[in-house]
């Protein structure tokens, strides 16, 4: 479906599932508030949701808009024992601390880099990813790049 102009494109999505009850969604760019609500929906009624969305996993995080995409971000009180554990011995113990808000748009994220042609980045389990990343800890991801020849792909396994 079109989307007649981009303040609109969150009434779009919506529409087309009560509509038509897609399978799948795809979309051009999430890049508002609204448009994480209306993706939200989408994927409570079952719609798988394809989409891009500026900036790579950690940026994602860190942009309040944009966070729900990968399951939000919201601060939790822990008692002393937790925020002891989690102050891993050095640094000053926290008992305020971010976690994840509820479960992420996009199981997957493919990560695209300026410049970057025949390389990407994939994060296969981005609720872990953000779990880790909220943690303070890395998080696996693979990098694909596609071979001088164009007919092959190399992968390796990386910490983020």
């Amino acid at each position: 479906m079109m989307v007649p102009s981009l303040d609109k494109q969150a009434a779009v999505m919506v529409e087309c599932v009560q509509n038509h009850t897609p399978e799948v969604m795809v979309i051009d760019e999430i890049g508002r508030a609204n448009e994480v609500e209306a993706a939200r929906t989408c994927k409570q009624r079952g719609v798988r949701i394809v989409a891009s969305a500026h900036g790579d996993l950690r940026k994602l995080l860190k942009n309040k808009p944009l966070r729900g995409l990968v399951g939000g971000v919201e601060s939790v009180t822990v008692g002393d024992a937790l925020a002891k554990e989690k102050s891993k011995g050095d640094g000053p113990v926290r008992k305020l601390l971010a976690q994840r808000g509820g479960e992420p748009i996009f199981e997957v994220i493919v990560e695209l880099r300026r410049g970057e042609y025949k390389t990407w980045r994939l994060v296969m389990d981005a609720a872990a990813a953000v779990d880790a990343i909220l943690d303070g800890q890395s998080y696996e991801a693979q990098v694909r790049r596609r071979t001088d020849d164009g007919n092959a792909f190399e992968y390796e396994l990386v910490k983020a």
